[in-house]
């Protein structure tokens, strides 16, 4: 008795088992089913390729049609629409302007500050142009820095920082209110600044702030000078208390205004007959007497001039 293969059985693998003819005893005949047609994988530049395709042809139809709505006026239309919508909203839900409150004025006028802002009461607190007001306040002769924030519902908060008063700048027989980042303050009532430190040159409020900065490190000089005179763009000559006129260097002032700090306190040479203290050479110091002697018969020396000394 013969026996058939069932010819639809299928392999482990899930392809059809090879199909057994029964024609006759011989060898049985053998056939195989062509496998599947397999795909060509494509390669990198085949895929990226088709990727950046859809994704190009993406942009442009979104592009043409954002295109379209700024050309026809539509989409602007809409987004003023949008926004006056929202600020109407917003005003109708309580989100209006009712207080503003400022923080840090001291010279500043509350109406310059209010005026700069420029914002009406129940104004909507979304359509408020912080960045313009943020500009006005600064152009104030006072405020160097301005902070502005929105207070839901209806409050806005204002924090100034004015100009610290450094100096009087004379020019042109004339003095001018000076802040230690050099800005020249207007104002017109000065009477209440006349014990800072009178600056004359050209380029002194620009160097201020380096020169107190200077002065500071010694204290116990820094408070007797009341004059300093900036001297060919480049240094300094200090008048103080007593008249008398000290003259630094261009170089290493720092070194000079501390040697003189240390001659104070050894020799108190700011309280001699002196009325001029030469520090622009680093390796010695030249003094000038204010009353040099009389001589005998009565006459000054020759000239009338005092004499400098070195040390």
């Amino acid at each position: 008795m013969r026996r058939l293969e069932p010819s639809l059985a299928k392999s482990a693998a899930g392809l059809p088992t090879p199909r057994i003819s029964a024609r006759g005893r011989g060898n049985p005949v053998t056939t195989r089913t062509a496998p599947p047609l397999r795909k060509r994988p494509k390669t990198a530049a085949q895929r990226w390729a088709a990727r950046f395709g859809i994704l190009f042809a993406g942009c442009a139809l979104v592009g043409g049609g954002l295109g379209w709505g700024i050309q026809s006026g539509w989409l602007p239309d809409q987004l003023a629409w949008a926004g006056d919508s929202t600020m109407t909203w917003s005003a109708e839900a309580g989100l209006s302007l009712q207080t503003v409150e400022v923080r840090g004025r001291g010279e500043t006028r509350q109406a310059d500050i209010l005026g700069a802002i420029n914002a009406a009461r129940g104004a909507p607190l979304l359509a408020l142009d912080i960045d313009a007001m943020r500009e006005r306040l600064t152009a104030l002769p006072w405020i160097v820095s301005a902070e502005i924030e929105r207070h839901y519902p209806d409050r806005l908060l204002v924090t100034v920082k004015e100009a610290e008063p450094l100096a009087l700048w004379q020019r042109n027989q004339k003095l001018f209110l000076v802040s230690r980042a050099g800005k020249v303050i207007e104002t017109a009532d000065l009477s209440k600044y006349a014990k800072l430190l009178v600056i004359v040159g050209d380029k002194a409020p620009e160097r201020a702030e380096a020169l107190f900065d200077l002065l500071s490190q010694q204290p116990e000089l820094k408070n007797r000078v009341t004059a300093a005179v900036y001297v060919g763009k480049r240094r300094w000559n200090l008048r103080f208390d007593n008249g008398l006129d000290v003259k630094l260097p261009e170089e290493a002032p720092e070194q000079a205004w501390q040697r003189l700090a240390q001659l104070q306190r050894q020799y108190g040479v700011l309280d001699k007959d002196v009325s001029v203290i030469d520090l622009r050479l680093p390796d010695q110091i030249v003094l000038r007497q204010a009353h040099p002697p009389v001589e005998e018969d009565g006459t000054a020396p020759a000239g009338g001039k005092s004499k400098d000394k070195a040390t």
